[in-house]
């Protein structure tokens, strides 16, 4: 199957084009929201060819997982098919639950596709499926491959992580925030950190703690720097800290106002200790800014 046949099957198991609300692109997963995730057809998605499982994402999301080398090009033709690029915000509308995935694989597509897919992968990874014994692994129904699949050994990736009301820049008081839209600050770190020599720069944003927390445990093991802007949350979430102490990426804080300068309750930071530096008072450049550090700091420039 071509990547346009592979993209039209899981777009027709998940409801058809109608029932896409967003998708994004992952090291090795297509990320699917959708209107109604009733329509989903799981099971039809594990036999599509190339399919190596798939992962609940959210109350009304689904990763298809696919190897490092094929889900670029099933990305784009899904997104073409479904006119919703990677420059949707994936979380727009839906809040998105997650915790430690879990990859269903299906028994009777398993083999195959593992097989496929060593043929396809680079000699550095297949040097790896083969130490860890990639098919004894796929025996079990669900299994924790992520460590596996999104192994690509000497890139570097960053994780940009958006607390409560980011989403809202450029219509919440832009007298302090700026007039710069979300969007634009999306642009922004996904430009600099491919700039300073990231291989990949992921962009999260929620207005709930509990994801936030989640997305700090995920990128373990899968991102090498986080820059993150709490939000409010900086000033009352220890849940936030101890995710960042947990994960020990190396982080960097930043804040778009000048927070010393602001009320009293905004002085303290829970997070300023679980990280290298804290940039603040500099507009969103200062993702810019964050960035760059973090790449200094892991060598990167």
């Amino acid at each position: 199957m071509t990547d346009r046949d592979i993209a039209s099957a899981v777009l027709r198991d998940v409801g058809g084009a109608a029932n896409v609300v967003a998708n994004s692109l992952c090291m090795t997963r297509l990320r699917i929201t959708v209107a109604n995730p009733m329509a989903i057809n799981r099971a039809a998605i594990d036999q599509i060819d190339g399919v190596l499982g798939t992962a609940t994402r959210g109350s009304n999301g689904i990763e298809v997982v696919f190897g490092p080398k094929a889900v670029r090009g099933v990305f784009l033709e899904f997104s073409r098919l479904t006119g919703v690029s990677e420059e949707t915000d994936p979380q727009a509308g839906v809040r998105a639950h997650r915790g430690k995935l879990h990859v269903h694989i299906s028994p009777s597509a398993r083999r195959a596709n593992a097989e496929k897919d060593a043929r396809e992968r680079p000699a550095g990874i297949s040097v790896l499926a083969d130490k860890l014994d990639l098919s004894r692994l796929l025996d079990d129904k669900e299994e924790d491959v992520e460590s596996l699949l999104d192994d690509d050994e000497g890139a570097l990736r960053l994780l940009v992580i958006n607390g409560p009301n980011i989403n809202m820049l450029g219509i919440r008081e832009p007298g302090v925030y700026g007039k710069e839209d979300f969007s634009s600050l999306l642009a922004l770190c996904k430009e600099t950190a491919i700039k300073v020599g990231f291989s990949d720069c992921r962009c999260y944003q929620s207005n709930h703690e509990g994801d936030l927390v989640d997305e700090i445990q995920d990128a373990l093991g899968v991102f090498d720097g986080i820059v993150i802007n709490p939000g409010a949350y900086t000033h009352t979430s220890i849940a936030l800290l101890d995710a960042l102490k947990a994960v020990s990426i190396p982080a960097i804080e930043v804040h778009i106002s000048k927070v010393e300068n602001r009320e009293s309750f905004r002085q303290t930071s829970y997070l300023r200790t679980a990280c290298i530096e804290t940039i603040t008072g500099m507009g969103i450049d200062g993702y810019r800014v964050a960035i760059e550090h973090m790449a200094e700091h892991l060598g990167l420039s």
